[in-house]
């Protein structure tokens, strides 16, 4: 039997994105702890930790509709200071090009070069996706997960906040990952799953 490797993405947990940070999203600064909790047992299970980030050159067509946010070689573009980031972390950057949104964790490079797909690999792999934000780029990136050969993906709820232009973005976004194929699942029981997961697996 073939065993499921688990990766965590976290999705541009990034000082623009939480409170005080020029598109601070409500309580962005909330999905931390979260994160950081999963994360643990994550590496502790042998698996992957992605943090993907904005990073924008100063004219990007993306300024239409968004303020100035996350420029490249900026404290707005550095990850949330509380965000435990370790050396063996993968980090995406996406948004690099003057003529692209790069929503989606997909749509970014490491510093090797290589897209998310190709760092996910052959499957199957379990993703938690968390981060910011639920209605923009947390959904992206899960839908796209969804797309990826031999991928199980799961939202992690508590794991993320919503920019929420209308009132109930966030609630519809992730209503729609779920109609799409993802879980819904909370950061305590994405621990407990990859706790339980490696526990048989031994």
């Amino acid at each position: 039997m073939t065993t499921t490797r688990f990766v965590q993405i976290n999705v541009d947990v990034q000082n623009d994105f939480c409170p005080g940070g020029s598109l601070g999203v409500q309580e962005g600064d909330q999905v931390v702890a979260p994160l950081n909790a999963l994360a643990r047992s994550v590496r502790a299970a042998g698996g992957m930790v992605i943090h993907t980030g904005d990073f924008h050159p100063p004219q990007t067509s993306h300024f239409d509709t968004w303020p100035v946010h996350c420029l490249v070689d900026t404290p707005g573009s550095d990850l949330h200071a509380a965000l435990d980031v370790q050396p063996a972390d993968l980090l995406i950057r996406k948004g690099t090009d003057a003529n692209d949104d790069a929503y989606s964790g997909f749509d970014g490079h490491d510093a090797a070069g290589r897209s998310l797909a190709e760092v996910l690999g052959p499957g199957p792999v379990t993703v938690f996706v968390g981060g910011l934000a639920t209605d923009y780029c947390v959904k992206a990136t899960v839908l796209d997960a969804l797309k990826q050969p031999g991928v199980t993906a799961y939202a992690v709820t508590d794991a993320m906040r919503a920019v929420n232009v209308q009132p109930g973005d966030g609630d519809a976004a992730i209503a729609q990952m779920v109609a799409a194929g993802a879980r819904p699942i909370t950061a305590a029981e994405a621990a407990r799953l990859v706790e339980t997961t490696q526990h048989r697996g031994a």
